[in-house]
């Protein structure tokens, strides 16, 4: 009897609950494109940034009469250890200046796929830094154009007394110091400097830029022969983006609501107005105020619950689109969201229904049987 009390009611009025309910939808759409989005463009953008390489250095600490090297083992403790959480990459780095027809370069070695994990660079011609020979070599970009290399070249590098023939297997632009190296297997560079150590391990850790602090702080504490640094600029960036795109979201979506709230009170107040004559005979017939008032927040629940529905189904499909519009990639469709969007627009359709309550406890029944 109740619901069919709700349909009718709304039924009879259908223009107006028509309004409400394209209003409460739109919101929805919009609601559940939003939280979508901001729950998967920012593991996006994370996921992204992971591709412009480090957030950590670790370097030899400053000290007199101290090593110049990091300890060898340290990479493997810190692979053991600490990744995939809270490092989701270690990188180490054995430097040498090495000569090669007659001019002088540096020859990195590292292992070539926790580089090539790590990211942060562009192949320009070749394949990617992997797995390999020991006599395989990228090149950076700057000495590619220096020496005129390319792909298949062979190289005769020179430190000291020592020799070591290496092959092209790619060029490699990053924009930073390394388009002006050789990389070549870290094993490969310590035979042939005999220096069985490194110089600076670079690193990826997740989380914001207070988590990556943390990190850092927790790697000096249990390593207190290594300096580790964040790299900020990389960090701040990050989370700067992350920040934005994250306000910019909740604030559009804060935005949407309030003006859909302001549409559903709009409309529940015009609906209230025209059935004064309907909630006077009610009250007459002995309706309380607040059996009065249950009916009007059902039948805002019922439009709410609607509108959840297929504005939820709504925004997905827009989710989407905007992701592959905007960010050139797909969004993950996360049903987890359904009930915060069912949440927000029972929240909007309720508040909007206050206001109209009290214009229902105010009519006299007297008064508008008299028909004035």
């Amino acid at each position: 009897m109740y619901a069919r009390l709700i349909r009718r009611s709304l039924w009879q009025r259908k223009s107006r609950a028509l309004v409400a309910l394209a209003a409460l939808t739109v919101a929805t759409t919009l609601t559940a494109a939003l939280l979508n989005l901001y729950f998967d463009a920012t593991r996006k953008l994370r996921s992204e940034f992971r591709r412009y390489g480090a957030n950590l250095m670790l370097t030899p600490r400053a000290a007199a009469g101290g090593a110049e090297l990091l300890d060898a083992g340290l990479a493997r403790e810190l692979e053991e250890k600490f990744v995939p959480r809270p490092l989701a990459t270690v990188v180490p780095y054995l430097y040498a200046v090495v000569e090669m027809r007659g001019e002088s370069v540096v020859l990195a070695g590292t292992r070539l796929d926790s580089f090539a994990r790590l990211g942060g660079f562009e192949v320009e011609a070749g394949r990617p830094p992997a797995g390999a020979a020991p006599d395989a070599a990228w090149v950076g970009a700057g000495v590619a154009r220096r020496f005129e290399l390319k792909p298949g070249d062979s190289l005769l590098v020179r430190y000291r007394d020592a020799f070591q023939a290496l092959r092209v297997e790619g060029v490699l632009s990053t924009g930073a110091a390394e388009d002006n190296q050789i990389l070549a297997a870290l094993d490969t560079v310590a035979r042939l400097t005999a220096g069985y150590g490194l110089n600076t391990i670079l690193a990826r850790a997740d989380g914001d830029a207070a988590a990556i602090e943390q990190t850092a702080a927790a790697l000096a504490a249990r390593f207190p022969a290594a300096a580790v640094n964040p790299l900020r600029q990389v960090t701040e960036a990050e989370f700067r983006v992350v920040e934005r795109i994250r306000w910019v979201l909740l604030g559009t979506t804060l935005v949407v609501l309030v003006v859909t709230g302001l549409c559903v009170l709009a409309t529940m107040t015009a609906l209230a107005f025209e059935r004064r004559q309907t909630i006077g005979t009610m009250k007459a017939l002995g309706a309380t105020n607040l059996r009065l008032a249950l009916l009007f927040l059902s039948e805002a629940a019922a439009l709410a619950l609607v509108a959840s529905g297929a504005g939820f189904l709504a925004g997905l499909a827009l989710a989407r689109w905007v992701g592959a519009t905007l960010f050139a990639a797909g969004i993950s469709l996360r049903w987890t969201t359904l009930p915060l969007v069912m949440a927000a627009a029972l929240a909007i359709a309720l508040l909007g229904t206050l206001f109209p309550l009290r214009l229902v406890r105010r009519v006299e029944p007297a008064v508008i049987l008299r028909g004035e």
